[in-house]
């Protein structure tokens, strides 16, 4: 059978272009048992446990709007979302310019804040400029331009020398989008510094978990979505495009008109044949760094002291971020109970995943009590999730592959968040790109095959 498009991934990059194209004759396949890819979360009674993406931006984003179009009910967080809890003592609310002062600092490490906190927002204010919309500019060609700024050093290389107890928080800090200061580009850095920093920053999660995203579209789809449905070889043939695939111990073949492949940089360079070689490399070059994660269902009967909070960054502790995902319920008469999220990235994750499960919920258990005595006793559950490809992250040079992974492939188009900053915005913006162009293909060659018969 000859389908009109083939979506391999069923991540919300591939999701979304599906549904961008669900009035067409579609096929999305997808490796796991489940869709959503990072996008996980479980119902627990009042509440629900996360174990990744949670982050929505308002109906302008790509992710805030269609979960807006899919008629999902997206809450705004109204905890602080930039605390950070240091020897001992949890420093959140208020301007962020006062840390270095709020933070049990010795002088040499508040002015090697201050100085950090100074280059910073002053980058910051320069990639502001670099990101505004230039009139008639390709989403491709505005790509390049943002990814190129700040390009040629690490971040560590910008901020320069810092104290050991500042560079220990700066890290913590930048550990949540995949990699540390030594390695990640300075533009990179100073991106993720900048969504913190936006007023236009993502500030909602979904009401019932991030997982209901994936699993509106996927309810929406029926059969056209196909689980445990692991892609083998990707092939651009002279009218169509094969796609082989290995499903329940059965290696099968589908043709499509088109095709979209929204998996992990590396998986795409593995299953797609006879790429452009400078495409082939550059997808081979990408760079990812671990995420690791634990939900936390916890059963207190009243207010606890991070019920205010929303993220708060952990340096020097098992994980890196305490994130409450309770919080937009804590609006009104507080309800018995409660769902935290304890995440680690980067290198430090790697490391955290030598060991086993029960060994890291234990780490973390007995972190988060040295951090709130008041968690001990009302832990009732925690779930490790392992993300070993957790997020791509642009490091100096990343901005030279651009051109070679936006290069006209003809029948195959990219998508997924390694082609932007990464994020679900950046996975369902390429991804809606592809379904654009794929549109725009289609007409013709459907014409052509009602003519034929």
């Amino acid at each position: 059978m000859m389908r009109d498009v083939v979506i391999v991934g069923g991540g919300i990059g591939g999701l979304s272009g599906a549904w961008r194209l669900r009035h067409r004759d579609i096929l999305v396949l997808e490796a796991g048992d489940r869709p959503g890819g990072r996008l996980r979360s479980e119902p627990r009674g009042d509440y629900w446990l996360n174990f990744g993406a949670h982050l929505f931006g308002e109906a302008s984003s790509p992710a805030g709007g269609l979960a807006d179009e899919l008629g999902l009910e997206a809450r705004p967080i109204p905890g602080d979302r930039m605390g950070i809890a240091f020897k001992g003592k949890v420093v959140a609310g208020g301007r962020s310019e006062t840390f270095p002062l709020r933070l049990p600092l010795d002088l040499r490490s508040r002015l090697s804040f201050v100085r950090m906190g100074l280059k910073l927002r002053g980058g910051v204010l320069r990639l502001l400029e670099v990101q505004k919309k230039i009139d008639g500019e390709t989403p491709a060609a505005r790509r390049v331009r943002q990814l190129s700024f700040e390009n040629g050093r690490t971040l560590e290389d910008y901020v320069g020398a810092l104290t050991p107890d500042v560079e220990l928080i700066l890290r913590t800090i930048t550990e949540r989008t995949s990699a540390d200061p030594t390695y990640m580009a300075a533009g990179y850095g100073l991106t993720s510094f900048g969504q913190v920093w936006s007023k236009h920053s993502f500030g909602r999660n979904l009401f019932g978990g991030s997982s209901r995203l994936p699993q509106a579209i996927a309810s929406a789809l029926g059969d056209r979505l196909q689980l445990n449905a692991e892609a083998i070889s990707v092939e651009q043939k002279a009218d169509h495009v094969e796609i082989v695939y290995r499903q329940n111990g059965e290696e099968r073949r589908v043709l499509a008109r088109q095709a979209i492949v929204a998996t992990p940089a590396p998986v795409s360079g593995r299953i797609i044949r006879n790429l452009p070689a400078d495409t082939a490399d550059a997808l081979g070059k990408i760079r990812y760094g671990a995420f690791l994660s634990a939900a936390v269902l916890t059963a207190e009967t009243g207010p606890m002291p991070w019920d205010n909070n929303y993220a708060i960054a952990t340096p020097g502790l098992s994980f890196g971020v305490f994130f409450n995902q309770a919080s937009t319920l804590r609006v009104g008469a507080r309800k018995p109970g409660g769902s935290l999220m304890l995440f680690r990235g980067a290198r430090g994750a790697a490391e955290l995943m030598k060991l086993s499960d029960p060994e890291i919920a234990s780490r973390f258990q007995a972190d988060l009590e040295t951090l709130y005595p008041q968690a001990r006793g009302i832990v009732r559950d925690i779930i490790v999730q392992r993300w070993p490809l957790g997020a791509p992250y642009s490091f100096p040079g990343r901005a030279a592959l651009q051109p070679a992974l936006t290069r006209d492939l003809g029948r195959l188009h990219l998508a997924g968040d390694y082609l932007e900053f990464p994020c679900m915005d950046a996975a369902i913006a390429t991804a809606g790109e592809a379904a654009a162009r794929i549109e725009k293909a289609l007409p013709a060659l459907l014409t052509d095959r009602a003519a034929s018969g």
